[in-house]
């Protein structure tokens, strides 16, 4: 008897990660013991199994590989297809690349990251691009998610996407302004057998066109939306909130649940230079949005849980469907936080700037530390992925930046603080990679974690939701 891999798995190993199943076309990841990955290579469809090569416990793992559905049994010696045999990347393993595939866009958005309006990073010619991608393939990169600026204002966007494709990579999401999403576009989509995930900006009725620069911006976007939805894509909103926008909450999920949304996130908008320059005073610090967000709790529930995911970044996730989670608590308030990672979310993937810098994070873009950080033109991917001083970053522990910061150290918060983001430490902080991140301080100080649980349990007990959050 032969047994073969299915078709629609293939093997994988990355540095810190040898023994990977993927299963496509999603490119799901499931990482194996060393019994199932020596019981996989077997199953090639061209090796005899039993046949002397398996001892009982071996046996046991192949019964079970069988009954997850990864093999199936062969009558006759059937070859697997080349690329589903057992690649190792000497890189490390990330889940997914942010890419901006351009700094420029049609819209003059007050906050932007990477001075969109102006685009001052550029982009990268097409053989740059094309050549990114392979380095991509050639590094194991399972996911890209694609940005601009505005990607669609990109002339060969679809020829770096059927690049992508070429290399069963997935897209798993775009992030766009709406205005040129059309049905021609979305044909272009379906031509290629793809649906990926679609989030727009949306901040806030009557308020949407003030924030991105463009009169008709709220109007498209709407109308991406229902496009989209009516397409079968499956999108989610994101809003930048700021005083003026505040009060518009609840009459923004309605008009987003009018078109289809169910996602929405809601986060303040970061202290970027624009910003600083546009906000005409209605910036918010972190605190204020904070207890800013704390009565549209109540109002999720008061309101019946109108949309099915209501995230308030930083704060809380409500769902409809589920409890709710606080989105703040990252560590347990012991010393096991020492050995954990600066930022847990850069282990898994990178951000490249139109430029072609590799960051740790899109935010890190507006500040000048990035060019601390590496260009794949000059280095090459693998080798960013590898080493140098990006993986010094991600490998940071938090111990390294309590040694760092005499500050951070003697906090009594540090063990479920952390030392907060180091794109906001940069932004707002200290400016300093290792330096303070104030938003950070300021909620644990002033017992924010405390107020927001109780927030959620008085809504429940108000309006007879039992979440178990």
């Amino acid at each position: 008897m032969f047994y073969r891999l299915k078709s629609n798995y293939i093997l994988r190993g990355w540095n810190g990660m040898p023994w990977v199943l993927v299963r496509r076309p999603e490119n799901a990841i499931k990482n194996l013991s060393q019994e199932q990955f020596q019981v996989l290579l077997l199953c090639d469809g061209e090796t005899e199994l039993p046949g002397g090569l398996l001892n009982d416990s071996l046996n046991e793992t192949l019964r079970e590989c069988e009954s997850e559905g990864w093999v199936e049994p062969c009558e006759k010696s059937v070859p697997m297809d080349d690329d589903q045999y057992y690649r190792y990347y000497s890189n490390r393993y990330v889940k997914m690349v942010f890419w901006s595939v351009t700094g420029r866009c049609n819209y003059r958005c007050r906050h932007c990251y990477i001075d969109g309006p102006d685009g001052k990073l550029g982009e990268m010619s097409t053989e740059q691009a094309m050549d990114l991608i392979d380095q991509m393939a050639g590094c194991g990169v399972l996911r890209v998610d694609l940005t601009g600026g505005e990607l669609f204002v990109r002339k060969d966007l679809w020829q770096l996407i059927d690049r992508i494709l070429s290399y069963k990579m997935t897209i798993g999401q775009i992030y766009t302004n709406g205005w040129l999403v059309n049905e021609e576009l979305i044909e272009q989509f379906e031509l290629r057998g793809i649906k990926p995930n679609v989030q727009i900006s949306f901040d806030g009725v009557g308020w949407h066109d003030w924030m991105r620069g463009v009169s008709g911006a709220e109007k498209a976007a709407l109308r991406a939306f229902r496009l989209l939805h009516e397409h079968g894509f499956k999108t989610n909103a994101a809003m930048c909130i700021h005083r003026g926008n505040l009060h518009t909450l609840p009459q923004t999920v309605e008009a987003l649940k009018v078109v289809g949304v169910d996602d929405l996130k809601v986060s303040t908008v970061d202290m970027t230079d624009l910003w600083r320059c546009n906000s005409q005073g209605n910036e918010m610090t972190r605190e204020e949005y904070t207890r800013a967000m704390l009565p549209y709790i109540d109002w999720y529930y008061k309101a019946g849980r109108p949309i099915k995911r209501l995230e308030f970044g930083g704060v809380v996730e409500l769902r409809s469907d589920g409890p709710a989670e606080l989105k703040v608590r990252h560590y347990d308030g012991t010393e096991k936080c020492l050995d954990c990672y600066l930022c847990g979310i850069t282990r898994w993937a990178c951000y490249i700037t139109p430029e072609g810098r590799l960051l740790p994070c899109m935010p890190m873009a507006s500040s000048p530390e990035q060019n601390r950080f590496p260009l794949v033109q000059d280095i090459g991917l693998k080798q960013g992925l590898s080493g140098g001083y990006y993986m010094r970053f991600v490998n940071g522990r938090i111990r390294d930046l309590l040694a760092a910061n005499p500050e951070c150290s003697a906090c009594a918060y540090r063990y479920k603080c952390g030392g907060g983001c180091r794109a906001t430490a940069l932004l707002q902080g200290n400016h300093d990679l290792m330096g303070c991140d104030r938003e950070m301080c300021a909620f644990w100080k002033n017992g924010y974690e405390e107020r927001i649980l109780q927030a959620i349990q008085k809504a429940e007990a108000k309006y007879g939701v039992s979440t178990g959050a």
